[in-house]
Parts: structure tokens; C-alpha cells; sequence
């Protein structure tokens, strides 16, 4: 006697098995049912990395992972203070102003945890390549981006690098724009002299395709002391050689801060084990795939001394694997005491 199943009865299956093959993949302990992750707008480093970050997760995992961006950071720090989206990529300035509570935050986002720093960020001021501007001190009395509303933090490293070539807002026409591609378009139409702008991003190369004569980054000041004294956590580097170089010619002296991968004490201890795991074991195939990761390696993922608290669940992986020591415990406790 041959038995013979509906087709009704067979899709019902074809649903159960794909639900239990789903179950199965996502990790017993994770109860994320989506995560977003907020970036800067498109254009920036901060954008790809958030959608290569969210991609991993997503395809290790089965959770749906999408990136939110912003026209900036200090847009979406406060809703990763409370808890409206998992994960955010901030620098390691705007970590520290947001979690102190200092300008221009009117109170601390005390609720900011780190789960990795993600890469190393390099600004400097962007000028038109026809220009006579080649060091931080030629951009005296000139039109510069200092202050930019969706990333406040920025302005006080824009004043920082000015400071090197002796500089101030009285010392130059002093510019507030909306967000970074705001400065990068005012720039490209001939409204302004300089903008800072993140080295080798897609915006740069939009610009330089854009003006005649391309664009050119001019070199920090002579005094290159006052960055890291007016901006902690920041430090000049020689300008990295990326896939492009673009504006690079000179091999300008550039500002140096690091892109954090933050997220919130909303999130459980599980749910920020699971998804550092994640972020950590796929590492390598990121740098792979992305040049901008490539300077930091697995081993460097975990800063010893953060502008910010760890997660507790970053920390629970992270003294799984052994990179967690001694002077990590002592610098998180003086967060938490």
C-alpha cells in the first residue's frame, strides 16, 4: 500500500524545516530579533563599515542587520543612550564627550559601552588643488570648516589642528555646516577654502573628480603639540597610503583619532557576547575585503585604555580568548566607581 502525503501537508513541512534549520543557526543565547547599527552618511568609512559589520552579523547569525545613517554621530549617540538602535560607530572623541556629559552634550550618555575599536580615522583639512594652501598656517584669514552640527565632536578637533599652525576662530572666516557632506559639496562649488574631511573616503574622491585641478590636503602646523593637548585622544600621524592616495602627493602630517564600535547597557550580556564573537571571528575577512581595516588587527580590537566602559558582555569574550588583563580591569573600574 503506497501512503501519499498532500501537497497541503508538504508545505507545512517544507515551513517547519526551514524555521527549525533557522532556529538552529541563530545562537541559543542571542534573543536580538534585528540589529541597526547608525553610521555617518554615505560617503564616509563610517558607512561602509557599518554595512560590512551588519553583512557578518547577518550572515553568521540569520538576524536581520541594517545600517541607519545619520548626517552625523552626534545624531544618533543619544539613541544608542537609550536603547532605540544596537550599535553605533562613533570615534573615540565623541565617545568621551557624549559618555562625560561634556559640550556639546547638555548631560552624560551614561548608558555608552564599547564592544571594539573598529579602525583608525585620518583628518585633515581638504583644499582645492589649484590653490596656494599647503600647511595648517596658510589658511589664515581664509573661509574654513570649523563646526559641523551632526558631529559636534569634530569641531573641537578642527580647532585643535588649527591651533598647530596658530590659529583660532578669530583667525580665520569661520564656517558651521549641517553635516560632512555639506562642507565636501561648499567646498567643490567654491564657498569655502578648506574642509576636514576623513583621508582617502569616498567623498574625497567625489571632490576631486569634481573640481579642475582636483583636491590636495595641506600638512598639520608646526606645532603639532597642540593637537593631543587641546584634543585627548587624538595625534598626528603621517598620512596613511591608502588604495587611492588621493591628495596625498606632499604625504601631508594628518590627525589621527579611532572609530569605536559602541553599543548601550540596554543590550544583554549575551546579546554583546554573541555579537562581539561575531565581529571578532569574522575580523579577518573584513580587513581582507576592506583597507580601512586593515591597520587594526584581532589582537588590537581591544583598547586597554577606552575613552568609554566596556560591555560586559565584550569583556566576558573578551577573558574568554585571553585578551583581557589586568590593565583593562583597573582602567574599567575607574569608569564605574
Amino acid at each position: 500500500m503506497i501512503m501519499r502525503i498532500s501537497t497541503k501537508h508538504n508545505w507545512f513541512a517544507y515551513i517547519y524545516l526551514a524555521l527549525l534549520v533557522l532556529t538552529f543557526h541563530r545562537p541559543a543565547y542571542s534573543q536580538l530579533q534585528q540589529v541597526t547599527i547608525g553610521t555617518n552618511p554615505a560617503g564616509t568609512h563610517s558607512y561602509t563599515v557599518a554595512g560590512a559589520v551588519a553583512r557578518v552579523i547577518q550572515d553568521e547569525s540569520s538576524i536581520r542587520s541594517i545600517i541607519r545613517p545619520f548626517s552625523g554621530s552626534s545624531a544618533y549617540v543619544p539613541l544608542l543612550h537609550r536603547g532605540e538602535i544596537t550599535l553605533g560607530l562613533v570615534t573615540n572623541i565623541d565617545s568621551y564627550l557624549s559618555y562625560s556629559g561634556r559640550e556639546p552634550y547638555m548631560a552624560p550618555m551614561s548608558n555608552l559601552r564599547l564592544i571594539a575599536r573598529g579602525f583608525p580615522l585620518y583628518m585633515m583639512y581638504m583644499v582645492r588643488g589649484d590653490s596656494d594652501f599647503y600647511r595648517i598656517e596658510d589658511l589664515r584669514n581664509q573661509r574654513v570648516v570649523v563646526n559641523i552640527r551632526a558631529n559636534a565632536a569634530l569641531g573641537f578637533l578642527h580647532k585643535a589642528i588649527l591651533a598647530t599652525g596658530g590659529l583660532d576662530e578669530d583667525s580665520v572666516n569661520e564656517i558651521t555646516v549641517g553635516g560632512l557632506a555639506d562642507g565636501a559639496r561648499l567646498l567643490t562649488e567654491g564657498r569655502v577654502d578648506a574642509v576636514s574631511i576623513g583621508v582617502d573616503t569616498a567623498l574625497t574622491l567625489q571632490a576631486h573628480s569634481t573640481i579642475g585641478g582636483g583636491i590636495r590636503y595641506v600638512t598639520m602646523g608646526h606645532d603639532e603639540s597642540k593637537l593631543a593637548e587641546l584634543m585627548p585622544g587624538s595625534k598626528v600621524s603621517p598620512a596613511p597610503k591608502g588604495p587611492t592616495t588621493i591628495g596625498l602627493d606632499n604625504l601631508p602630517r594628518v590627525s589621527e583619532i579611532s572609530h569605536y564600535i559602541n553599543t548601550g547597557t540596554h543590550l544583554s550580556e549575551d546579546d554583546a557576547y554573541f555579537l562581539t564573537k561575531t565581529i571578532y571571528e569574522q575580523w579577518q575577512g573584513l580587513r581582507d575585503n576592506y583597507s580601512v581595516l586593515s591597520e587594526v588587527n584581532s589582537e588590537e580590537m581591544a583598547p586597554t585604555n577606552p575613552s568609554i566602559p566596556y560591555h560586559e558582555g565584550a569583556i566576558k569574550y573578551y577573558k574568554e580568548i585571553g585578551l583581557w588583563t589586568e590593565e583593562h580591569q583597573n582602567n574599567q573600574a575607574k569608569f564605574l566607581e
